[in-house]
C-alpha cells in the first residue's frame, strides 16, 4: 500500500515516436501488455495488434483475447487491470483459482474499446492493410496468427491461430482468409499436410501482391518451445486474374 513506481521514458508495452534523424524517443500511448505489430491505414489512422494474458505465473488471466487497437495520442490501453478495455475483474475473467488481483491504486482513465478482438491465445502479430483494387478487400486488414503456445499459456481445446485472417475495422467482423485445409484448423505438420506453419507477418508489394512470412515448425511441449531449424519460409499469395 502506498508504494510508488517511477515512471520513465523509454519504457515497455508502449508505443513510441522518435525523429528519423534519432533523438529522444516520445511516449506516443501506453498501458499495452505484449503489443507487436503496428500499420496505418490509407487516411492515416494507427492499429496496432497486442497479445493477451496467458493462463500461467502468479497472477494469471483466463479468456483474455488478442487485440487490435486503433491507437490514439496520449491514451491509456488498461494494463496492467484491464484487457480487451475492461476490468480483470470482470467474471468473464475469472479463473479456476482466484481473479487476477486489481493492482492500481487510480486507474489513469477508461481505456478505449477494441476494434476486434482476435482470439485467445491466437498470438496475433503482424498485420497490413489491403492496397485497394490491386488485391480487393478495400480498406480491410490483413493479420497473421502465429498460433497458440499450449501448454505453456495454459489449456486449451484445440489449435488457435495459424493463419492469416482478415478484419474488417469498421464492423470488427474477422474472417479467415489463408488457412491449412483440414477438420480443424492447425499448422501443417499436425494436419499431416503441405501448407501454414506459424505465420508471424503479412504485407504487400506495390503490385498487389501479399507475402506471408512464416516462422516454420515449432512444437510446445511443458519443456518449452522447440523451433525447428530451416523450416520457415516465405509465401506469395495474389490476386486471381
Amino acid at each position: 500500500e502506498g508504494q510508488v513506481i517511477p515512471g520513465k521514458v523509454p519504457c515497455s508495452g508502449a508505443v513510441m515516436r522518435m525523429s528519423l534523424d534519432g533523438g529522444t524517443p516520445e511516449l506516443y500511448a501506453w498501458g499495452l501488455r505484449n503489443p507487436f505489430g503496428l500499420t496505418f491505414d490509407k487516411q492515416g489512422k494507427l492499429f496496432l495488434t497486442e497479445n493477451g494474458m496467458d493462463t500461467r505465473g502468479s497472477r494469471p488471466g483466463y479468456g483474455n483475447s488478442d487485440v487490435l487497437w486503433e491507437i490514439q495520442k496520449g491514451k491509456w490501453y488498461g494494463w496492467p487491470d484491464f484487457t480487451e478495455g475492461r476490468l480483470l475483474s470482470d467474471k468473464d475473467y475469472k479463473t479456476p483459482h482466484d481473479d487476477p488481483k486489481l493492482l492500481l491504486k487510480a486507474i489513469p482513465s477508461q481505456p478505449p474499446s477494441p476494434v476486434a478482438l482476435l482470439g485467445v491465445n491466437s498470438s496475433s502479430n503482424g498485420l497490413a492493410f489491403s492496397p485497394g483494387a490491386s488485391f480487393g478487400y478495400n480498406d480491410q486488414v490483413f493479420i497473421a496468427q502465429f498460433g497458440d503456445m499450449s501448454p505453456e499459456v495454459g489449456k486449451i481445446y484445440g489449435p488457435i491461430g495459424f493463419k492469416v485472417i482478415r478484419v474488417d475495422p469498421k464492423t470488427g467482423d474477422i474472417q479467415d482468409f489463408a488457412v491449412n485445409k483440414g477438420k480443424r484448423t492447425a499448422p501443417a505438420t499436425e494436419l499431416k499436410s503441405k501448407g501454414l506453419e506459424r505465420p508471424i507477418d503479412v504485407g504487400f508489394d506495390n503490385n498487389g501482391n501479399m507475402y506471408v512470412v512464416d516462422f516454420g515448425i515449432m512444437p510446445v511441449s511443458k519443456k518449452g518451445a522447440i523451433p525447428i531449424k530451416g523450416t520457415g519460409g516465405i509465401w506469395k499469395i495474389s490476386k486471381l486474374k
